[in-house]
C-alpha cells in the first residue's frame, strides 16, 4: 500500500495491474516546480507551500515510474497552483485599489 492511497482512494476507479509504463508519457508530465516557487513570492504563503509538496510528490512518482498516481498528482499540482497564482493576484489588486482609493 502506497502512502497516498488513503488520499487518492476512489473506490469506482479500477486500476490495470498491468498497466504498462510509457516513458514519453512520463516525461510529459510537469512537476510545476517553478510556477510553485513563484507563487511563494507573488501568493497566499500556504497554497503556495501545499503546491510545492504536490510538486515533489508528483517528481517522486515520476521517478518510481508510477504514470497513473503521478497524472493524479500532476492534476492537483495545476490546480492548487492556479489557485494559489489567482488567490495572489486578487490579493495584490486588493492592496493596489485601496493604495489608490486611499490618496
Amino acid at each position: 500500500m502506497d502512502d497516498d492511497d488513503q488520499l487518492l482512494d476512489n473506490r469506482s476507479v479500477i486500476e490495470c495491474i498491468n498497466e504498462p509504463n510509457d516513458h514519453k508519457a512520463i516525461k510529459s508530465l510537469r512537476e510545476w516546480f517553478i510556477w510553485s516557487y513563484l507563487n511563494v513570492i507573488f501568493g497566499l504563503v500556504i497554497l503556495d507551500l501545499i503546491g510545492i509538496g504536490c510538486s515533489i510528490r508528483t517528481n517522486e512518482l515520476k521517478t518510481k515510474q508510477n504514470y497513473a498516481k503521478a497524472s493524479i498528482w500532476f492534476s492537483i499540482t495545476l490546480i492548487v497552483n492556479c489557485i494559489a497564482t489567482l488567490s495572489g493576484l486578487t490579493f495584490i489588486g486588493y492592496l493596489i485599489i485601496f493604495k489608490f482609493h486611499s490618496i
